[in-house]
């Protein structure tokens, strides 16, 4: 770990180079920490725009990120605890009051753990004392189960933070102690305590999500750093949500509340001068009815351009023609099912003559290459499905040169296929390897490894012992075995099948323990 004079410079460095366009408070009560480094906590909008909001028109808020040293999952813990500093004060952040937390998935809980326990903050939240910050957690993971990190948060937020935040923070500083702090904010819709009690068994349901009003769109960002994965660029939605159903995700219709489009004006109007690069951030950009237009004028005014997500069937000349003359050299889309079966039996409504046409139209406008993001292992899945994925890639092959990134099927809360089975680290690594020999030499593969798609899917489908369980990974040194001992040692998985159910489950459960019975013969249905 470098020393902190090492790290204030480097923070120093990268805070410099930033280009500011609402400038922090200096007082700020809150600092919003990201469970993974700068390059990765910069490059996320939500973040991004609950750090403009609370500096534009709330108390301020400073941001702090996971040390680049601690990214890796396996790695020796504890390490030596020391100051984790925010950026724009320096200041450690365990001496701010409140401290804001942004989890996208469930892995990133490994770097909730090491920020809290790394920065000398009490982890576990029964455990914390009177003068402690208080620890707010959110983001992109509430919206299918956060429960992973109820033993460690004082308080979550659950779904769109752009309304509830301010409050939860106001009705924090106004009380007259922690304890007090927390019930209140508590009490606020869309909000709810972490496990205070340390029993895991007395906690409400988990809340309804929210969802930002109008007055909080388009959400955009307060700065502008060269050092992220979206480097150089201003982030801004074009809209919100997604009206699909593809059964897999999180942000399908009905879970967000379907899309809310914007003029695309709004988003234009907040473009700065400065801003050599505009990114359109969303679930479902390429869905806008006029997103040709909104990049058209984008690249008129002589900046770059990069879009979140690209679907292979919203693909046209023009389109493609205005991102190559916004600097995109490589096209990515979509595939998800590796076959013509599975993106139906998944809802995607992506067929092979989209993956066609996109090929076709990559090669016309000389892109570099093109990118199709696969999912392995999803429900129903065949070997005769790896076969028709290896006959239809070799065939794009001979049209344009083709990257295949892979991640393995996670079954995830709040979608249709929540409680399905994770498809196995033995066959998911074969079935690669597969593919792998068959398209070598001819395709770039980059696969992720199902062993972590494997501690993804049990923390997804746990309740809050799938965090204590990453606890015990995490301090044992996080190596897939010490996960794989962790779960192990769990009682069978009894997370209730349905969003909210928490309650219910706590009950049946102590009920069985009152008769005598073993919680683990309990059974629990699916909905419907």
């Amino acid at each position: 770990m470098p020393s902190r004079a090492t790290e204030g410079a480097t923070i120093r460095a990268r805070v410099e180079r930033e280009h500011v366009i609402v400038p922090a408070r200096p007082d700020a009560p809150i600092v919003l920490a990201y469970p993974s480094p700068y390059r990765a906590g910069m490059s996320s909008l939500g973040f991004l725009t609950l750090h403009r909001q609370l500096n534009a028109e709330g108390p301020g808020a400073h941001r702090a990120f996971l040390p680049d040293a601690w990214e890796p999952l396996a790695m020796p813990w504890p390490a030596p605890s020391r100051p984790i500093l925010s950026a724009e004060a320096l200041r450690p952040i365990s001496s701010y009051p409140i401290i804001g937390l942004s989890v996208a998935y469930e892995l990133e809980i490994v770097g909730v753990i090491r920020l809290l326990a790394g920065a000398g903050i009490t982890l576990r939240a029964a455990q914390r004392r009177p003068r402690e910050p208080v620890i707010v957690a959110g983001g992109p993971l509430s919206n299918s189960n956060p429960s992973c990190l109820l033993p460690f948060v004082d308080v979550l937020v659950c779904g769109e933070a752009e309304d509830v935040l301010p409050r939860v923070i106001e009705c924090i500083r106004s009380a007259p102690s922690r304890r007090a702090a927390i019930e209140a904010a508590a009490a606020l819709d869309h909000v709810m305590a972490g496990d205070l009690a340390g029993d895991g068994h007395s906690l409400p349901p988990l809340p309804a999500l929210a969802s930002a009003g109008p007055r909080r769109l388009p959400a955009h960002a307060g700065l502008i750093s060269p050092d992220t994965e979206l480097a150089d660029m201003f982030l801004v939605e074009p809209e919100r949500g997604c009206s699909r159903r593809c059964t897999f995700c999180v942000m399908r219709g009905e879970t967000t509340g379907g899309m809310r489009l914007l003029d695309i004006d709004t988003p234009l109007d907040l473009i700065p001068d400065a801003a050599k690069k505009v990114g359109l951030v969303g679930a479902a950009v390429t869905d806008h009815p006029r997103l040709e237009e909104l990049v058209s004028r984008i690249v008129e005014q002589d900046r770059g351009i990069g879009i979140s997500s690209l679907r292979a069937d919203r693909l046209t000349p023009t389109l493609l023609k205005n991102l190559a003359r916004g600097g995109y050299r490589t096209i990515t889309v979509a595939s998800d099912g590796i076959s013509e079966r599975m993106r139906q039996r998944l809802d995607r409504r992506i067929h092979e003559r989209d993956l066609l046409r996109a090929a076709e139209l990559v090669a016309e406008h000389r892109f570099h290459r093109l990118k199709i993001y696969q999912m392995l292992g999803a429900p129903d899945e065949r070997d005769e499905d790896v076969d028709e994925l290896i006959r239809f890639v070799g065939e794009l092959s001979r049209i344009a040169r083709i990257t295949l990134t892979f991640s393995t099927f996670v079954a995830k809360r709040n979608t249709p296929l929540d409680r399905e089975p994770f498809v196995g680290v033995p066959t998911a690594t074969q079935r690669l390897a597969k593919i792998q020999s068959a398209l070598r030499r001819r395709v770039e593969i980059r696969p992720q490894p199902p062993r972590w798609a494997y501690v993804e899917y049990e923390l997804a489908q746990r309740g809050i012992e799938g965090g204590l369980a990453a606890e015990q990974a995490v301090l044992a040194g996080g190596r897939f075995s010490d996960w794989r001992r962790s779960f192990s040692e769990l009682e069978p998985n009894e997370r209730a099948a349905c969003y909210g159910n928490e309650q219910a489950l706590a009950r049946r459960r102590g009920l069985a323990r009152r008769d005598g019975g073993s919680p683990s013969r309990l059974v629990v249905l699916r909905d419907g």
